[in-house]
């Protein structure tokens, strides 16, 4: 009678009471087929496979299959055990007695399986990041395990399966430290309860899973030091009841995970992915992308580099940070403790004016000046506890910073539409023919890591770091309006060299997001009036009076002059001392445009500042557009009266 087997098991034989030769075959399996010799003390291991015991009584009647009997316990909370029991000869002459042979099973292998290799996830999207591949640009990112009950019973909250959960093994830990990864067993409930479920100590609590079902767990490892490479992760069972041999390493399983190291190299414009057999630099010469989030992307990319920045104190922003200031994990407390005293400053001022503020939002940030685990705490006598806030203000993930305090870019729509890269590998090789990259397919998905992961960044980076860039810059400010002083929001500035310009405005543009009501016609460039009105081509805004403009984000946008006397608050950040304006500014006399009932689109937002509000009838400039809703919804737009800037800039709109 054979009997079947899954999975890894040692037999031992461990009892024998029998004249005839014994024996032990074992077939069909994945590893281990053969035939053992049934002497007491016999040991072999296999896996997968059939088993038959067998006898031979030396006198011609060849191996024949014994009788058996079998039975299964458990001699540890991960440890089953099979105990099969012969009895020889042939049917009609046995004893009964079932001792001519006795062996012993021990599974040897783990009650689970991972079933493909373990995917690096996105800690602010919870997005699979491109075939699973870690990068140490990302810094901490969750792991993603695939695993699947491969044990003999369904893992429920009944015996015998009570309280399985899933950890790293501690001699995989030792051995992904020296690789300069960090298993992180920090976890806040908000993050448990995102990818719903319970970690223990560093083990992840597996649901009720029956044999043969497979579900998702998650580790967090930090890749931020690790070099370009596959380092084994070794996954390890264990009980509630604990069981002292769940390490050893046959009941661990191995499971390889790709590491990139990706960069962006602004001296060349390009995005620089490292691997174990060279580079990939990859620069983009063109892509299509979103304003509107580029610029709320580039806002935020700025405040979070600006309260990370080492030593900065409102000096030049930028200044000595280069790549490392980008993807460097500064824990900065002196910077931490300024933003945040800063943010509690500014919303304890407008609780006091009256305004509506989120008091859970001061206890946050209240808490989290108080949160001695980053090392920033309370003065004396104030009576702060040692918090549980988060290490930086907003959380991270809408603000562009990532939950461990890496500055990351907010999601932007892009397409990149021309790009060249080149592949440098090392060792150089000579001849045409070279290795195959990284001895392993995830080469093919090298140019979408730095895409997906870097693209956008190095985009963004730019962005903000244009004006100090000679290759970026096209010129230079001339004059700025000091708003504290003048009231006025407004620069002008000189563009290097000699270049042809249409003084025009943008009508709508197909591609426009608001395009529905051109000017003049899709596609166009509106002309000014620019005639000789004996008042250098200026006109006053007049209430009732439809006026428009062509803003960088909202694009070509129609509203109603509402109000040519309007006061309004500003607050303004210095963005880390990059900003020239700080603080709060108040402006009276301005022009205020509302929306126009049955035509709502969108008049101000974020990156519209600068644009004329043009009166629809006459043609004249009315207005320079500088503010609109803190939401950025759109819904009005505020401007300085054109007169007033044109006067302090001394410019003119006649030809």
């Amino acid at each position: 009678m054979r009997v079947a087997f899954e999975g890894t098991w040692r037999g031992t034989v461990t009892g024998r009471e029998a004249n005839f030769s014994q024996r032990v075959e074992v077939t069909g399996a994945v590893s281990g087929n053969g035939v053992y010799a049934g002497v007491v003390g016999a040991s072999f291991v296999f896996e997968d496979g059939m088993v038959e015991l067998q006898w031979n009584d030396d006198a011609g009647s060849g191996w024949q299959e014994s009788g058996i009997i079998s039975s299964i316990g458990m001699t540890s909370p991960l440890v089953t055990v099979r105990f099969l029991s012969a009895d020889d000869n042939v049917p009609a002459l046995r004893d009964g007695d079932f001792d001519d042979l006795q062996v012993r099973f021990e599974h040897i292998g783990a009650p689970f399986d991972v079933v493909q290799r373990p995917f690096a996830m996105d800690r602010g999207s919870l997005v699979m990041l491109p075939d699973g591949i870690f990068d140490a640009s990302q810094g901490v990112q969750y792991m993603g395990v695939r695993i699947r009950n491969s044990w003999f019973f369904d893992w429920t909250s009944a015996f015998p399966a009570t309280g399985m959960k899933i950890g790293i093994a501690p001699a995989s830990r030792l051995s992904l430290q020296a690789a300069g990864i960090a298993v992180v067993d920090t976890w806040t409930a908000l993050e448990q309860q995102c990818l719903g479920q319970v970690v223990d100590a560093g083990f992840v609590r597996v649901p009720d899973l029956a044999r043969g079902e497979e579900t998702t767990i998650y580790f967090k490892l930090d890749v931020s030091g690790a070099g370009p490479g596959k380092p084994e992760v070794g996954f390890v069972a264990q009980r509630d009841a604990s069981d002292p041999r769940y390490d050893e390493p046959t009941r661990v399983v191995q499971k390889k995970i790709f590491v990139s190291r990706s960069s962006y190299d602004p001296t060349s414009n390009e995005l620089v992915a490292s691997l174990p057999e060279g580079s990939l630099r990859l620069r983009m010469n063109r892509v299509v992308l979103d304003r509107t989030a580029a610029n709320a992307a580039a806002q935020a990319l700025v405040r979070c580099l600006s309260r990370r920045s080492p030593g900065s104190s409102g000096g030049s922003f930028g200044a000595g940070a280069g790549p490392r200031s980008f993807w460097h994990d500064p824990c900065d407390t002196t910077d931490r403790c300024r933003h945040v005293t800063r943010a509690l400053q500014a919303g304890l001022r407008d609780l006091a004016r009256g305004k509506d503020v989120d008091v859970c939002r001061l206890g946050d940030l209240w808490r989290s000046c108080c949160d001695k685990a980053c090392g920033c705490n309370c003065p004396p006598g104030s009576g702060g506890g040692g918090g549980g806030g988060e290490p930086f203000p907003g959380g991270g993930w809408q603000d562009g910073s990532g939950k461990d305090g890496w500055c990351r870019v907010k999601p932007v729509f892009w397409l990149p539409v021309d790009f060249e890269y080149r592949f440098e590998p090392n060792p150089a090789y000579t001849g045409q023919f070279g290795p195959l990259a990284f001895e392993d397919p995830w080469w093919k998905v090298v140019l979408i890591i730095i895409a997906a992961l870097l693209a956008l960044a190095s985009i963004i980076y730019d962005y903000v770091f244009a004006a100090q860039d000679p290759r970026f810059a096209i010129g230079k400010v001339d004059q700025l309006a000091d708003p504290a002083t003048t009231q006025l929001d407004a620069a002008t500035g000189s563009i290097d060299g000699s270049r042809g310009v249409d003084l025009g405005l943008l009508d709508a543009q197909a591609d426009d997001v608001n395009n529905a009501n051109p000017i003049v016609g899709l596609g166009g460039i509106v002309q000014l009036d620019r005639t000789d009105n004996g008042d250098n081509g200026l006109a006053d805004a007049v209430v009732n009076n439809v006026v428009w403009k062509s803003g960088g984000t909202s694009a070509t946008t129609r509203g109603v002059v509402a109000a040519v006397n309007y006061m309004t608050s500003i607050d303004y950040d210095d963005e880390g001392g990059h900003d020239t304006i700080a603080g709060t500014i108040t402006y009276t006399n301005q022009v205020l445009v509302n929306q126009i009932v049955g035509m709502e689109q969108p008049l101000s937002q974020g990156g519209d500042s600068g644009s004329v509000w043009v009166d629809l009838a006459s043609g004249r400039p009315v207005a320079l557009n500088f503010a609109g809703p803190t939401d950025d919804s759109g819904s009005s737009g505020t401007g300085n009266p054109i007169r007033a800037v044109a006067d302090r800039l001394n410019v003119r709109f006649n030809s």
